[in-house]
């Protein structure tokens, strides 16, 4: 069995569709994955591409939610902007133009909100798996596991020094901002948020981009407003990020547990 190719009918990859955004001195992912898998031997090959070729599928899914989102909300600022035009002056009573606009306007904070959610979902998932690359192109050590991006922003400084990484400027910044800009968001605002009283609305900037908005319903004095960020600019942070994952991973290359070609019997 020789190496699989990742531009194939089955679309394991889909290259040439959606790449990464370029980052200043990193090649894409994909053409970082073309390269850098020449150098193990076949089985190696392969699975150091699948790996890889994971983290570069849920960025595509992240690219296809920001551009759904981003449309979404310039009809949700539409529908509001054209709901304000429509109050007429005098009456209380709500025109059948308002009360269509109103029928939409929940039609579209429910598209709106769909994507965004969506959006820290599949970019949790998509740091898992960074995660994972990492652990599995240098392996395991014991009680310090790279599991999750949770385990990694814990564990990673002690799992560098014990195997003798070359840790890229800025790698454990970002991973630890992410954290708490998508993992702990998602965590807490969106999977595991269980309160009956949560209100969620839908703000958005002058230029058109929107976020979502919580509240809690009867407020107490220790709640708080909490707020989605803008998905193009979590985005960004994401593959400068990735950018950083390459780096390492070319910067310790005589680390890595993978077999190397020429040692291939």
């Amino acid at each position: 069995m020789g190496p699989i190719p990742l531009k194939s009918d089955s679309c394991l990859v889909a290259r040439g569709l959606i790449f990464l955004r370029e980052i200043e001195n990193v090649n894409l992912l994909s053409d970082f994955i073309e390269t850098e898998r020449e150098r193990f031997s076949i089985r190696d090959n392969n699975l150091f591409a699948m790996s890889l070729a994971q983290i570069e599928r849920y960025h595509r899914f992240l690219v296809v939610i920001v551009a759904r989102q981003r449309e979404a909300g310039l009809k949700f600022v539409a529908n509001s902007q054209a709901f304000r035009s429509a109050v007429p002056s005098g009456t209380r009573e709500l025109t059948d133009e308002q009360r269509r606009l109103l029928d939409e306007s929940a039609e579209l904070t429910s598209l709106l909100h769909l994507e965004i959610e969506s959006f820290y979902l599949f970019a949790k998932i998509l740091l898992d798996k960074a995660a994972h690359s990492i652990e599995f192109c240098f392996g395991s050590v014991r009680e310090r596991p790279l599991d999750s991006h949770d385990d990694l922003v814990k564990n990673f400084q002690a799992y560098a020094e014990m195997k003798g990484l070359v840790v890229p400027a800025g790698f454990l910044e970002a991973a630890a901002s992410l954290k708490k800009d998508v993992s702990d968001f998602r965590d807490y605002e969106i999977a595991h948020e269980k309160s009956p009283r949560r209100l969620s609305g839908t703000g958005f900037s002058s230029d058109g981009r929107t976020i979502m908005i919580s509240n809690m319903l009867y407020p107490k004095p220790i709640d708080k407003q909490v707020s989605s960020r803008f998905l193009n600019d979590l985005l960004n942070e994401i593959e400068v990020y990735v950018g950083l994952l390459i780096e390492l991973i070319k910067t310790n290359r005589k680390l890595t547990r993978l077999t190397p070609v020429e040692v291939e019997t």
